[in-house]
């Protein structure tokens, strides 16, 4: 499990978060959408679980009872930028090239 804001490992031995609990390194809270598995830019609420309530601030503590940590960075950036790049795009194709989309904001 990591910091969405610091990209830095939690060690979190019950793999539980408090509502109020904050990263051991920057502070900031960790019980966010930013955080959690379900989050998905573009779905409603951006989050992948149906009916759930709006969440203002991403990246402010929250009280959702469907909170799952994500299990991994990396998984969850590039399945991120998939999913913007087929919103962007219309792409149909399943092959994703991570330095394709990632050129588009280099200057």
């Amino acid at each position: 499990m990591y910091c969405f804001k610091c990209k830095k490992k939690l060690d979190l031995p019950s793999k539980k978060i408090g509502f109020k609990q904050t990263c051991f390194f920057c502070e900031v809270d960790l019980h966010v959408c930013k955080n959690c598995k379900y989050y998905s830019i573009g779905k409603p609420n951006d989050c992948v679980v149906p009916n759930t309530e709006y969440v203002r601030d991403r990246e402010k503590y929250n009280f959702c009872e469907d909170f799952k940590f994500k299990e991994s960075l990396d998984d969850a950036k590039t399945k991120d930028k998939k999913d913007i790049s087929k919103k962007l795009f219309e792409d149909e194709d399943d092959s994703y090239d991570d330095t394709s989309f990632d050129s588009l904001f280099k200057s």
